[in-house]
């Protein structure tokens, strides 16, 4: 793990001038033999170890204290807007107890003289997407999880850098700061899992490492809720039956697991084990994914209309779910009656595959086209920028109303799965069922791209 290491020859590297070389002896090491700093870090593998994970440090408020020099020695607060909670939150403002998700009330009452800022997500986007590229300069192996973070495999990247990865990893992180303006943590392992347990044990602008060889020791005394992709309900289950640790889930009874952790069981044990053989994936065959339906009359009833994106949205995510996939682009498809064609796209932080949350956004994209001069004979939804589900959703908070939401939505998926879609209707779309075959064509799948 990150620190110091006793050992006859480890590795070294320092942060503050990227010295880096091999040191053979059994006194740990204190300071950089170049510039005399104890910003270092060793570790026997530090120069083997190939998998990272970057996260973009408090990204939201580093944007804007980025556009607003004004704020750099604020307490800042994203959020807090029609949903009520904090996006994200500077570390000035954490250090008062502030934390993403909370209600907005309570941050304020945190702190008060927080600046709050409500989201500007097409600035975020821009600024993550000249990080990603940062990133793409290192390896072709870059698969995103949201707009703020990835995981890299540097693995074979040697020669091309002439440089180790923890070396290339220091580099990019000090381009990061210099030509974007913010910052970033690393965290570096042999497996995703550690390496994104690791970005989140040194921040802001941190640099962790977790080798694969101390990794089950390291992760025995950790709460279960530190592994990546294990969600909350899982973790309150497994609280029920009494496995809080990491320990206690790799020595558990596998049979006494599956009732908190189903078909997943033994790949979660694993987890804990620090076992993790899911590859980094550059990109997906499938670019994206859509559903669209054109009327055998034209439409510009907005009930109407939001009745038919609603179908499509439920066959969308049906679709999305299959496949284990989730986009964090949604694209409305509208076709006038003299066949234009106008598309509204929107990015939200985190992928997403529910089809409330499809519908929500693709209904606020829709309302706008809806005018009493324009009618409409094709209607589609969309979803692209493809990877593996977010682990939550900004505003899936326990007992909140996404949770709700989102157990109501699993629990029709596996009524839908046993008996059939035509089991459970909303009321959209009971009454679309009695008049869709005199009215429309039957709604299609667009090949996935």
């Amino acid at each position: 793990m990150a620190g110091l290491q006793e050992t006859a020859a480890y590795a070294m590297l320092c942060r503050n001038c990227g010295t880096a070389g091999h040191v053979g002896s059994a006194v740990p090491l204190t300071a950089c033999p170049s510039c005399q700093s104890n910003h270092i870090r060793t570790h026997p593998d530090l120069f083997t170890l190939t998998i990272a994970h970057i996260d973009c440090d408090a990204f939201f408020a580093s944007v804007e204290k980025l556009d607003n020099p004004a704020l750099a020695d604020r307490p800042v607060i994203v959020g807090g807007g029609d949903r009520g909670v904090v996006a994200a939150a500077c570390y000035i403002a954490r250090q008062f107890g502030v934390r993403s998700a909370m209600p907005a009330w309570q941050a304020l009452k945190k702190c008060p003289d927080a600046v709050v800022i409500r989201p500007r997500m097409s600035r975020y986007v821009d600024i993550g997407q000249q990080v990603r590229d940062k990133m793409l300069s290192l390896t072709p192996l870059v698969q995103p999880l949201s707009i703020d973070e990835a995981f890299l495999d540097l693995a074979g990247t040697q020669k091309l850098h002439r440089a180790s990865p923890a070396e290339a990893l220091h580099r990019l992180q000090q381009e990061i700061k210099r030509d974007i303006g913010i910052s970033v943590s690393v965290g570096l392992s042999g497996t995703k899992s550690l390496a994104k347990m690791a970005s989140d044990r040194d921040k802001p602008d941190g640099f962790f490492v977790i080798g694969t060889r101390e990794a089950a020791a390291w992760l025995a005394p950790q709460p279960v809720s530190v592994l990546y992709g294990v969600g909350k309900s899982a973790i309150a289950r497994l609280d029920a039956i009494g496995v809080f640790t990491c320990h206690d889930l790799a020595e558990g009874d596998p049979k006494a697991l599956s009732t908190a952790l189903g078909s997943q069981t033994i790949t979660v044990m694993n987890l804990a084990k620090g076992i993790d053989p899911r590859p980094v994936v550059s990109e997906r065959e499938t670019k994206s994914i859509s559903n669209e339906t054109t009327f055998a009359k034209d439409l510009s009833d907005l009930a109407a209309l939001e009745t038919e994106l609603e179908f499509l949205c439920q066959k969308l995510s049906a679709r999305l779910k299959a496949k284990q996939l989730a986009g964090s682009t949604v694209t409305l498809k509208l076709k006038r009656s003299n066949h234009r064609i106008i598309s509204r796209s929107r990015t939200v932080p985190s992928r997403i595959d529910k089809a409330y949350h499809l519908f929500d956004i693709g209904r606020e994209l829709l309302r706008p086209e809806v005018k009493k001069s324009n009618s409409y004979r094709l209607i589609g939804i969309g979803v692209d920028n493809l990877g593996e589900p977010s682990e939550a959703r900004l505003f899936d908070l326990e007992g909140g109303d996404d949770d709700k939401r989102n157990r109501l939505e699993a629990a029709v998926d596996q009524l839908h799965g046993k008996m059939g879609i035509e089991a459970l209707r909303t009321g959209r779309q009971f009454a679309r069922a009695h008049n869709r075959s005199a009215q429309q064509k039957p709604a299609k799948d667009k090949p996935d791209h």
